[in-house]
C-alpha cells in the first residue's frame, strides 16, 4: 500500500536501528510531562480500522478539512485517490516533500494547507492511490469493506451499519460525486440523514459528519474506538515524539554514535 509514511520502516538513526522503545527512551527528556501525556492519550484513541478514502477531490481545502476531521475524531489514517487539481498538486508536494530522513517522517506542504488542516496531515498516515481500482484493490486486500457515500436506491442508511467491522469509507468530489469506477467496486452505497431539501453535504462536511457517527457507533457497541496493537501503539509514541522535538534526529543520531563507541 503506497504510503508516505511507511508506518512499518525501522526507525534508523546515526545509520543504526532503534526500536520505539529507544526512540521514546532517547526523547523523553526532550519532550515535557504534559505533551507525554498528550500523546499517549491520543495514541490510545487511535484506530485504523476505519479510514476515509476521498476520491478525486479538487479543492484542498476539503482534502485538509477532512483531514483535520479524521485527526480529530481518532482515525489514524487517510487514503487520497486520483486527486484532481490543486489538491493533486498539494499531494504531488506532499509526496516529495515527505522523505523518510533517519526514519523520521517530515511532513511538508504548503503554509495555506498546513492552515487549513491544521498539521493534521503530520500525524496521519497518509495512502496516495492513482486510480479507484487500484485503491480498492489494495484496501480489500487489506482487509476492509468499501461503502461508498453515495445517494442510491439500494444506499444504507449509515445507522445501520457496523463500524467495529474493518470499512473504508469513500467520499466523492465536489462535482461528480464517488466515481463510477469506485462504485462498482464497492460493498455497499452508505447514506447520511438529510431531513432538508439538499441532497448531499459539502464533502468535507459529509466526512465529518460520516466519521463522527464512525465513532459514536463503534463505542457504543464496544465501549472504545481506539483499537491499535500494542506494537502499533509503541511505533506509532515513537513517531509523534520525533515530530515533538526540533532536534529528535540529531539528539538520537548522538546517541547512536555514543552506543556504537
Amino acid at each position: 500500500m503506497p504510503s508516505l509514511f511507511a508506518p512499518s520502516a525501522p526507525f534508523v538513526f546515526g545509520g543504526r536501528p532503534f526500536t520505539p522503545d529507544e526512540v521514546i527512551e532517547g526523547l523523553a527528556p526532550f519532550v515535557g510531562a504534559e505533551r507525554q501525556a498528550r500523546i499517549a492519550a491520543v495514541v490510545a484513541a487511535r484506530t485504523t480500522s476505519v479510514v476515509p478514502v476521498l476520491e478525486r477531490v479538487h479543492d484542498l481545502g476539503n482534502v485538509n478539512a477532512a483531514l483535520r476531521s479524521a485527526e480529530g475524531l481518532g482515525v489514524g489514517a487517510a487514503h487520497l485517490v486520483e486527486l484532481q487539481g490543486e489538491a493533486a498538486e498539494w499531494a504531488a508536494a506532499l509526496s516529495e516533500e515527505t522523505p523518510i530522513e533517519d526514519g523520521a517522517p517530515v511532513a511538508g506542504g504548503t503554509g495555506r494547507a498546513r492552515r487549513q488542516s491544521q498539521g493534521a496531515d503530520k500525524w496521519l498516515d497518509l495512502h496516495l492511490w492513482p486510480d479507484a481500482t487500484s485503491a480498492c484493490d489494495g484496501l480489500r486486500a487489506a482487509g476492509y469493506r468499501i461503502a461508498a457515500m453515495h445517494l442510491a436506491a439500494d444506499a444504507v442508511p449509515i445507522a445501520e451499519l457496523d463500524f467495529t467491522v474493518p470499512t473504508a469509507l469513500a467520499f466523492g468530489n465536489e462535482r461528480d460525486g464517488v466515481s463510477e469506477a469506485l462504485l462498482a467496486r464497492a460493498d455497499l452505497n452508505v447514506l447520511l440523514p438529510l431531513d432538508g431539501f439538499v441532497q448531499s453535504y459539502n464533502v468535507s462536511v459529509a466526512a465529518a459528519l460520516g466519521l463522527y457517527h464512525v465513532r459514536q457507533d463503534r463505542i457504543a457497541r464496544q465501549g472504545f474506538h481506539g483499537d491499535l496493537s500494542a506494537e502499533a501503539r509503541a511505533r506509532l509514541t515513537a513517531r509523534y515524539y520525533v515530530h515533538s522535538v526540533k532536534a529528535a534526529a540529531p539528539i538520537l543520531a548522538r546517541l547512536a554514535g555514543e552506543r556504537s563507541a
